[in-house]
């Protein structure tokens, strides 16, 4: 009768981790299925720490020789999405728009924060909505007003996951201030 107890007991105890076992590997955490390519150096912009991810390079739509970057960065807690065009002397106003355009026929209206600059730069600071929609809709389209010209692109499926898994590593990751 005892082994019969002992042999009980230890099936039960055996089981019993198992099941602990199979609940931890329950839980994970949302960069567990993402590489998160945040680079932080000992450079300062306007005197603060930064961090950033590898830019998304996209071809303006309809044309063979013209690019642009949209790259995301984050200073303190906020996170900013930067544009830049590769096409000489274009020219962009403060407040002008980079419309983007999601699947579900919503557009975002982002408003550009840099003061004038004929070097195609544009600077926009995320909020948390605009976050959120950034993380959760398909973009099928960029436009950015410029003074000189329109220009058009069309995101992959590929840039739109790069774009929602940099924006989920930068959710958890906190800029070193040394």
């Amino acid at each position: 009768m005892k082994l019969f107890q002992k042999s009980l007991l230890l099936i039960l105890i055996i089981s019993f981790s198992g099941g602990i076992h199979a609940q931890k590997k329950k839980k994970s955490h949302p960069l567990d299925d993402i590489t998160c390519p945040i680079t932080q150096n000992e450079l300062l912009l306007d005197g603060k720490h930064f961090a950033s991810v590898p830019p998304i390079f996209l071809r303006v739509y309809n044309e063979s020789a013209e690019y642009a970057t949209l790259q995301l960065g984050k200073r303190k807690g906020n996170v900013f999405l930067y544009f830049k065009i590769f096409t000489d002397n274009t020219c962009v106003k403060q407040e002008q728009p980079l419309e983007l355009y999601f699947e579900n026929g919503e557009v975002l209206s982002l408003k550009n924060q840099l003061k004038v600059n004929c070097d195609g730069n544009v600077v926009l600071e995320l909020s948390v909505s605009e976050i959120k929609k950034l993380r959760s809709h398909m973009i099928n389209k960029i436009k950015l007003f410029t003074l000189n010209k329109d220009y058009e692109f069309s995101p992959t499926d590929a840039h739109n996951k790069l774009l929602r898994d940099y924006l989920t590593c930068f959710k958890y990751y906190k800029v070193k201030n040394d």
